[in-house]
C-alpha cells in the first residue's frame, strides 16, 4: 500500500514539475517587449481583481486607541475595538469603490512595502501606529508603520479616501 501511494505521489509531483518547467521555458522563449510584459501583468492583475476579493485595510493603534477599517467592493467594516470583537458592517457605495480602485491602480505594489514615514511621532507615543494594507486574494501588501494623520505622500490620497468613506458610512 505504501509503495502504491509512493508511486502515485511521484507521478503527480513529476507531472507538476514538468508543467512548471514548460511554462518557464515558454515564458523565457518569448521575446516580449517591456511594454507587452507590462500589459500582460496589468491583465493578470485585472484577472486577480475580478476573481478574488480586493480590499483596503486601515489599522491605527496606540495604548488607548484603536481604529480599523476594511473596505471592499461589497462592504465596509469598521471597528474601534482593539480585539476586533465588535465590528459594524455597512454596504460600500459603488462610486466610492470606483475611486478606491483608481487610487489603487496608481500605486506601485513593489514600492508599497518600502514606503518611508514622513514623521516619527509614533516612536514616543505622539501618534498612533498606523498601517495600510491592500489585500488581493490571498496576497496582502502592507506598508511599514507610519503616524496616524501623516501618511507617506505616495498613499496620502488613498488613506484620506479610506478615512472619508469610514466617516461617511458611520453617519448613515
Amino acid at each position: 500500500m505504501k509503495f502504491l501511494f509512493s508511486v502515485v505521489t511521484l507521478f503527480f509531483l513529476t507531472g507538476s514539475c514538468n508543467s512548471q518547467k514548460q511554462t518557464t521555458t515558454n515564458s523565457n522563449e518569448s521575446n516580449a517587449t517591456p511594454k507587452a510584459e507590462k500589459q500582460m501583468m496589468t491583465d493578470k492583475q485585472k484577472a486577480i481583481g475580478q476573481n478574488y476579493d480586493v480590499a483596503v485595510i486601515y489599522e491605527a493603534r496606540s495604548r488607548g486607541f484603536a481604529k480599523y477599517a476594511y473596505i471592499s467592493k461589497a462592504k465596509v467594516t469598521l471597528s474601534e475595538d482593539r480585539s476586533l470583537q465588535k465590528m459594524d458592517e455597512y454596504t460600500c457605495d459603488a462610486k466610492d469603490w470606483e475611486e478606491i480602485e483608481q487610487l489603487l491602480d496608481a500605486i506601485d505594489r513593489k514600492t508599497f512595502q518600502s514606503l518611508k514615514a514622513p514623521t516619527d511621532k509614533r516612536l514616543y507615543d505622539g501618534a498612533a501606529h498606523t498601517t495600510l494594507s491592500i489585500k488581493q486574494g490571498d496576497v496582502v501588501y502592507m506598508t511599514p508603520s507610519f503616524d496616524e494623520g501623516f501618511p507617506p505622500k505616495e498613499i496620502e490620497k488613498l488613506v484620506n479616501k479610506v478615512l472619508a468613506i469610514a466617516e461617511k458610512v458611520k453617519k448613515q
